[in-house]
């Protein structure tokens, strides 16, 4: 396993995980990012990826904001969920965001399990927006000094 940060050469590998995600399970709490909206944040943001031998595991997309680091999607590849990856990944960030930086995130309120593991790595509830998502869920604000 190595993590390393990615960049133009990596967006095919990142589109063709996205399309596995989304073509396993759809649209749903775990990740409610339709391809329409993924174009420009492919584009734009930060991303750091965790390979297993050389295939793309997963990754994190992220904004650097004055004081912060924002999360804008953490997806695993359906093959390599359950082993802790993400994990692994979001605490690389920690260490590497520095004393002077928070980390910012946003998830549905239905993905329990990825609460579960931001609240594990120390993220605190900060927020709420009602209604936020197209299914008319809310957005759990968490923040991680």
């Amino acid at each position: 396993m190595r993590i390393e940060s990615l960049y133009t050469p990596h967006k095919p590998e990142m589109r063709a995980l996205i399309e596995a995600v989304l073509a396993n399970q759809g649209l749903q709490a775990g990740f409610y990012w339709p391809m329409d909206l993924l174009g420009a944040e492919l584009a734009t943001a930060e991303a750091v990826g965790i390979f297993e031998d050389e295939k793309l595991a997963g990754f994190v997309l992220y904004r650097d904001v004055p004081g912060a680091w924002e999360i804008s999607l953490v997806v695993t590849h359906p093959d390599f969920r359950r082993r802790g990856l993400m994990e692994t990944l979001i605490k690389h960030l920690i260490a590497a965001k520095g004393q002077n930086r928070e980390l910012w995130l946003e998830v549905h309120q239905d993905n329990d399990a990825a609460q579960k593991l931001y609240e594990k790595l120390g993220f605190k509830l900060s927020g709420r927006r009602p209604r936020y998502y197209k299914d008319g869920a809310t957005a759990l604000l968490y923040s991680c000094p």
